[in-house]
């Protein structure tokens, strides 16, 4: 059995990754690829109140918005961005 997640990235979340910064782009970049491997890999991930699979993955100034769906295995990439702007 594979414990391995698939990761997929929304067009926003992808579009909002472009306008990062390259040296914070790749940090991202890698702590996301762990994701597959959530919630088996210590990352700094906590679940947002009011939602039912939703996380945020903290990289510095910067905010992962993710779902977590269990049974299929799939983590998909909401939103990137800095903390004061990715809540909204």
């Amino acid at each position: 059995m594979s414990f391995e997640n698939r990761i997929l990235i929304s067009k926003r979340a992808l579009k909002e990754l472009k306008n990062v910064p390259e040296s914070q782009r790749d940090i991202i970049k890698d702590r996301i690829s762990k994701l597959a491997f959530f919630p088996l890999v210590k990352l700094d991930v906590q679940k947002l109140k009011g939602y039912d699979n939703v996380y945020r993955l903290r990289v510095g100034e910067y905010r992962v918005i993710f779902e977590y769906n269990k049974e299929e295995r799939i983590v998909m990439i909401l939103k990137v961005g800095k903390r004061g702007n990715v809540y909204s």
